[in-house]
C-alpha cells in the first residue's frame, strides 16, 4: 500500500489562540518549548494572546535563540509557519518570576479574555 502525501491547504488551517497565564508564571516557557517544534505548523497557526516584550524577557530565560514570535496587530494577518503574537496591552510590566502579582493577575485576564 502506497503512503499518501498529505497536502497542506494554509488558508484552511485552523487558528490556535494561547493565553499566556500568569506573566510571572511558566506559562510562556511552555508556549515557547512547544512552538519551537515546528512540526506543529503543519496543523495549526499558533497565535499567541500576550505581550512580545514579556515573551522574549521569557525567551531569554528558556536560552531559545533561535526561536521568534511574528508580532501581529490583527489576527487576520498570522502568519501560518510562524508562532504569533498578538500584544494585549501596551503598558510596562513589571515581572516578579514566581511571585502572583494584581498586574499579572491583570494581564492573564486580559490574555484569556482576547483569547476568546
Amino acid at each position: 500500500m502506497e503512503e499518501q502525501e498529505i497536502i497542506k491547504d494554509e488558508t484552511k488551517q485552523v487558528r490556535i489562540g494561547f493565553s499566556h497565564g500568569d506573566v510571572n508564571g511558566i506559562g510562556y516557557e511552555v508556549i515557547i518549548k512547544t512552538l519551537m517544534d515546528k512540526r506543529i505548523m503543519d496543523f495549526i497557526t499558533p497565535i499567541v494572546f500576550g505581550l512580545s516584550k514579556v515573551a522574549s524577557y521569557h525567551r531569554k530565560t528558556v536560552n531559545a535563540k533561535d526561536f521568534n514570535f511574528n508580532l501581529i496587530k490583527r489576527v487576520d494577518n498570522a502568519n501560518p509557519r510562524r508562532p504569533n503574537i498578538f500584544n494585549i496591552d501596551d503598558r510596562e510590566v513589571k515581572l516578579d518570576l514566581g511571585v502572583s502579582t494584581s498586574i499579572a493577575g491583570e494581564m492573564s485576564y486580559l490574555s484569556l479574555k482576547a483569547a476568546v
